[in-house]
């Protein structure tokens, strides 16, 4: 029986193109719409100044059909600097205003090439429009919801109302942002969720269960991926390393209290990535250092060189990083608020709770156990082909 026609979109290299690829290995990929797209040898990707775009583009997708507005859509990107609006909301919000339009366009302009069984999957906050030319056609259409929704805005909101004093530039959604993202809602027959987590935050917001569908993140990593096989040398400091937004969002002030605890403890943090947080909240750490956002090419490094990764945040709608570490050997410390992938005493420790105090007795746990974790480290067996299969049953009952 031939499978229905898939048409993905996407802003981004979200989940390395995971979603298109999969689809694309079973010959059900329609098309690929995305904002920016550029393959080894073109122009666009020889110029120095894109080289930090050059993930945008993926070896297993090199012959699927892909359209991306690269040349118009770098142009935008552009001109809201210039404007000092790519950042923040009002960078946000047109951003995700011009993909959509521009899509729409392209899904109107394919309507005669493609049957009534066809599914548009599109990624939420930038799906609204793109959902509805969906529905006009008869189409299945299917959310893909990138974290936890309203449910998360409130979370942090009340972290920024217990750390005061913490500089921070987190601002909550404007109304027009959820307003959206509710039609989005209702034009979509299925949400796709990567979490428990995520499916319970969607739940409170009303989202009706027979809607939700849960399927977790893969990854993949690189066959050159180093393996860390050892605990910490004998007298060594225990290292920990968070990577990723430096935000109230994955729990750093109440990491920064426990690293204030654990002064004169054999265990250091590096914090590696973009930071919302002004650096002077840790600046005279002696157990904390800051290197700042790394480019792609180095995240193996850092995982070589850690005892463990730490993710203490408070809501995720999965976290690769947990999968990203543990495929470089690298075990984890999670919250119990993100994707479901450590199991205590194999790969890692979870956090029971959010307490700074409680972050540094479990990061104290972490040193005087690793040691007892198997090598190599077990990881979750979800890959590419359980995810195809998972989303061409997304239409069979339950």
């Amino acid at each position: 029986m031939s499978l229905p026609p898939w048409i993905t979109l996407q802003i981004g290299a979200r989940e390395h193109y995971a979603i298109p690829r999969a689809l694309h290995e079973r010959g059900a990929l329609a098309g690929l719409l995305t904002d920016l797209w550029l393959p080894p040898g073109s122009a666009l990707a020889a110029l120095p100044s894109l080289q930090r775009l050059r993930d945008r583009w993926h070896p297993q997708l090199g012959d699927a059909p892909v359209w991306a507005p690269t040349k118009r859509q770098l142009l935008a990107e552009a001109r809201l600097a210039l404007l000092g609006r790519r950042r923040g909301w009002p960078g946000i919000l047109d951003r995700n205003l011009s993909f959509q339009r521009g899509v729409a366009r392209r899904l109107h302009g394919l309507q005669r090439q493609l049957p009534p069984q066809t599914v548009l999957f599109a990624y939420s906050y930038a799906a609204r429009l793109p959902l509805a030319v969906a529905r006009a056609q008869g189409w299945r259409t299917v959310l893909g919801q990138i974290d936890p929704g309203p449910e998360e805005e409130r979370i942090v909101a009340a972290e920024r109302r217990r750390y005061p004093d913490l500089a921070t530039g987190w601002q909550p959604a404007p109304a027009s942002y959820w307003q959206q993202w509710r039609q989005e809602l209702d034009l979509a027959e299925r949400v796709l969720v990567n979490s428990s987590w995520s499916r319970r935050c969607l739940l409170q917001a009303g989202v009706p269960a027979a809607k939700l569908r849960t399927v977790p993140l893969i990854y993949q990593a690189p066959s050159t991926a180093p393996i860390q096989a050892r605990p910490s040398l004998p007298g060594a400091a225990f290292q920990l390393l968070f990577l990723g937004s430096i935000n109230l969002r994955k729990g750093v002030a109440r990491l920064l209290e426990a690293m204030r605890l654990l002064e004169g403890a054999p265990i250091q943090l590096t914090l590696a990535g973009p930071t919302e947080i002004d650096p002077v909240s840790w600046a005279d750490r002696p157990n904390i250092r800051w290197i700042g956002a790394v480019p792609r090419s180095r995240v193996g490094e850092l995982y070589a060189a850690a005892d463990a990764l730490v993710l203490p945040t408070l809501s995720d709608g999965f976290a690769l990083t947990q999968l990203e570490a543990l495929a470089h050997g690298c075990p984890v410390i999670a919250s119990r608020f993100c994707g479901d992938v450590v199991t205590p005493g194999c790969n890692g420790w979870l956090l029971p709770a959010l307490e700074p105090e409680i972050l540094a007795a479990t990061f104290r746990e972490a040193a005087e156990t690793a040691i007892l974790l198997p090598r190599p480290l077990p990881c979750p067996a979800f890959g590419m082909e359980q995810l195809a299969d998972a989303l061409l049953q997304l239409f069979n009952p339950v």
